[in-house]
């Protein structure tokens, strides 16, 4: 197996198929265990800022000597164990200053690197932190600092944050508030001569593991330690949006012209199929189907929507379409097809009955063309509304009837999204990361509107489908919409001896003509 494909396995997250289902609503599998989340970014990581600082400033084996540094003063010394600045803040004032003392003297860089500390009031332990690392004389270079080191820790399996999670880790077992059985004796090790001992695969992720199970100390839910840094931190700097990615690109071409070629082939095979004057749902639905998604797409391209929002409500609608019809079809019965197009002359009825008498009514609406068309097929008063849908499943059970749930899965549930004003849409429309570290990540609206990845291609796969589903019905239409060739780029020069040649060729059938000796006589 190839290193990218390995990489990705390691990274692929739980299948649809192991959450489990209770209701309407499916739970992965770490929801199922009886736990409370923790954040090493929002909670966690702020009460290790000492080590974040060192560890995103310094090298890291200079790094891992200072924390291990720490480690052995936790090791000679009673009760201490938890190294977190509220944990830290819980120690006598004695050890308090001899750990600060330690980090201080340990590095020629560490004191510089530690002193963004101290623009922190709400940093437990505040006092003995100032006192000994003293006031920082160049602002810049603190938010140097600080931004370093969140930036390198704030992903918690970074190297660096697992670094921190280590020293944390590894002072609670020296602590004695972990102990382990004889059978992780290798493993074990490995903690402790991290991480030049063991298959560090193996080591990470139970060091990290190992982090998140311990408990935190009283000391920081009532210091709130972590939700003042990042308070502070926002008020403090300025928002950055950071540069979205580009977005694929439409890789086909499809013109207005093609468009109206298959319209016309599609209005001519409907002239040629039809029977009868009389009403005809069956004929009528499935061209209707298709003239339905042509439009769509003529708008589509019309408009250049392709990688906008807009893009995606077509693309909904036309795969709604496409299983319809093909649910219709797999039915094939004459009271199901009439059901279909009673329920759409209901649902005509009830807008008209609904905007007739208010006072403020939608702009959209031709109330004189909607009540004549809600009477097209029978007097109105002779037409149900049905208030449910026209069958009596949802679209996912139509698309499992029909034989095309593969459909569904890969383009109905994102796009409808987009047409419900779910959240997922929101974000992805209209929101932008935040480039500043000291923001952990946070959302700021998008300034410019970023454009989506493009849709054009699965709207003409699916028009395609509902094309070949039409001729399946009614033969002989043989059209399908294809990627037009793109044409050729001809550069300046050749534009240029192109024309020089055709006046060339001009003069010489003028003179083959005669025109240039009667030029001549005259």
């Amino acid at each position: 197996m190839q290193n990218g494909q390995s990489k990705n396995l390691e990274n692929r997250t739980t299948d649809i198929s192991k959450h489990k289902r209770e209701g309407k609503t499916l739970h992965p599998p770490f929801n199922q265990l009886p736990m409370s989340p923790s954040s090493w970014k929002d909670d966690r990581m702020p009460e290790m800022l000492w080590a974040v600082l060192i560890v995103g400033n310094i090298k890291r084996e200079e790094a891992l000597d200072i924390f291990r540094k720490v480690a052995d003063l936790v090791c000679k010394s009673t009760g201490l164990s938890d190294i977190t600045h509220s944990g830290i803040a819980l120690w006598s004032k004695e050890n308090r200053v001899a750990l600060i003392d330690l980090l201080k003297e340990s590095h020629p860089e560490t004191q510089k690197i530690l002193q963004p500390l101290v623009i922190f009031p709400a940093l437990p332990g505040y006092k003995e932190w100032k006192e000994i690392l003293g006031e920082p004389s160049n602002e810049k270079e603190v938010a140097d600092f600080l931004s370093k080191g969140v930036t390198a820790t704030l992903w918690h399996q970074s190297q660096e944050a697992t670094d921190c999670r280590w020293i944390k880790f590894l002072c609670e077992i020296h602590g004695g508030k972990i102990q382990f059985p004889r059978s992780m004796e290798e493993t074990v090790r490995g903690v402790f001569e991290y991480p030049n001992y063991g298959d560090l695969r193996h080591i990470r992720p139970f060091i990290r593991a190992s982090e998140i199970g311990m408990q935190m100390r009283n000391a920081k839910e009532q210091t709130n330690w972590p939700e003042k840094f990042w308070d502070s931190c926002l008020r403090s700097t300025l928002c950055s949006p950071l540069p979205r990615k580009e977005q694929r690109k439409d890789n086909i071409k499809i013109s207005h012209n093609q468009i109206q070629r298959i319209r016309h082939f599609l209005l001519l095979h409907y002239l040629k199929t039809d029977k009868s004057t009389a009403i005809e749902p069956r004929h009528d639905t499935i061209f209707g189907f298709g003239f339905y998604a042509l439009r769509l797409l003529d708008e589509l391209v019309a408009t250049n929507l392709s990688r906008g929002m807009i893009g995606r409500l077509a693309l909904r609608s036309c795969v709604e379409a496409y299983i319809t019809l093909s649910y219709l079809i797999k039915k094939d019965d004459g009271t199901v097809w009439e059901n279909f197009r009673n329920y759409g002359i209901g649902k005509m009825k009830l807008s008209y009955l609904k905007n007739r008498d208010l006072k403020d009514k939608p702009s959209f609406i031709d109330e004189a063309f909607l009540k004549e068309i809600t009477n097209e097929d029978r007097w109105e008063e002779f037409s149900d509304i049905d208030l449910g849908n026209w069958t009596d499943l949802d679209l996912r059970k139509i698309s499992i009837e029909a034989g095309c749930k593969e459909i569904y899965d890969a383009y109905y549930d994102w796009t409808s999204s987009f047409s419900h004003g779910n959240w997922g849409a929101v974000r992805e429309a209209n929101f932008a990361i935040c480039a500043n570290p000291l923001h952990r990540l946070h959302l700021i609206p998008s300034v410019s509107v970023y454009p989506l990845p493009g849709v054009l291609e699965d709207v003409v796969k699916t028009i395609n489908l509902i094309l070949e589903t039409i001729n399946t019905q009614y033969a002989d239409l043989n059209c399908k919409l294809i990627d037009e060739p793109k044409p050729e780029k001809i550069s300046l020069w050749k534009r240029i001896y192109s024309t020089i040649r055709y006046r060339k060729m001009k003069k010489f059938l003028s003179f083959i003509t005669g025109e240039n000796k009667k030029r001549v006589k005259k």
